[in-house]
């Protein structure tokens, strides 16, 4: 791994919307009325919660010293929009077009929904929207802090938002939104700094034991990259397909006794949330030690960060 594979980048502030543990199915836990004000009833919910999220991002922060062309955008998601594709289909197929609402469907394009904090922050110099399965939260951080590191910004707001996917099958649909304030890390920096790496380990490649063999090299070069200090505990975010076994196995050997692992519980998720959430918590004042995430996708996606 060369340096250019690691990003790193200084984190200036965290903003997490994300439902109660406790809540009831069905039970209602965000109103954009009362977190976001006025002029915002017709604009998808995975945009309400990204919207809440960046202001407490930005709470303590102040943005307007940096020129708005010098503040970027990177938002992951998987299902921001499949909710809003679902009713599109099924308003066209019942009454035809004309039945669409005029207000809901340009939001069709997954990019508006990271665009509007674009316009509403004046984040002008960039935004990117990565939808990459499972990993695209982390993708986006990872992203943001290269562009940091490339000096093509300032201050960039990175992370992921979802919306639940009526379509998610077996898997437990997410909602929320996680987002990170960044900054390019200095040699005087006092505050958290997260490191990031991502990999591609083909499916077919977990079918040989040579293939096994690449993909444990690739998994424990990533993780000494993003962890020049083995965490005191890391987070497995995996499914139960072979080539995110095949990852975590790797991941496991590497730890080799010396860090806690501790898997997200539950069956897999439909979205790329969850890695967000555990590296929100790792980022928390009073945490014990550097934590890392790492998350495998049966699509052969592999993220890591650490903080």
């Amino acid at each position: 791994m060369t340096a250019r594979d690691v990003a790193e980048a200084t984190v200036d502030g965290v903003g997490v919307v994300v439902p109660p543990v406790q809540l009831p199915p069905g039970g209602q836990w965000f109103d954009h009325r009362a977190r976001l004000g006025r002029g915002y009833r017709y604009v998808p919910e995975a945009c309400h919660y990204l919207l809440a999220a960046a202001r407490e991002a930005l709470a303590e922060a102040e943005p307007e010293h940096h020129a708005e062309d010098r503040r970027g955008i990177v938002v992951g998601t998987n299902c921001a929009v499949t909710a809003l594709h679902a009713d599109i289909e099924g308003a066209v197929r019942a009454g035809g077009i004309d039945t669409l609402s005029p207000m809901a469907v340009p939001f069709f394009s997954v990019n508006l929904v990271a665009a509007k904090l674009s316009t509403e922050h004046h984040f002008k110099g960039f935004n990117l929207t990565v939808s990459s399965p499972r990993v695209a939260g982390l993708e986006a951080v990872h992203l943001a802090s290269r562009a940091l590191s490339a000096d093509r910004g300032d201050l960039v707001l990175a992370g992921a938002t979802e919306s639940a996917d009526p379509r998610a099958g077996d898997a437990v649909p997410e909602s929320g939104a996680v987002l990170l304030l960044l900054r390019p890390r200095t040699a005087a920096d006092a505050g958290p700094v997260v490191r990031t790496a991502l990999r591609f380990l083909p499916p077919r490649a977990t079918a040989t034991a040579a293939g096994r063999d690449r993909a444990a090299r690739a998994v424990r070069t990533a993780l000494d990259g993003v962890c020049p200090v083995r965490p005191v505990s890391l987070h497995l975010v995996t499914d139960d397909s072979p080539t995110a076994r095949t990852a975590a196995d790797a991941v496991r050997a590497w730890c080799s006794g010396t860090t806690v692992v501790t898997d997200a519980p539950g069956p897999a998720r439909a979205g790329a949330l969850a890695p967000m959430e555990l590296l929100a918590r790792a980022l928390r004042p009073d945490r014990p030690g550097p934590e890392a995430v790492v998350v495998a996708s049966r699509e052969g996606n592999l993220a890591f960060a650490a903080v």
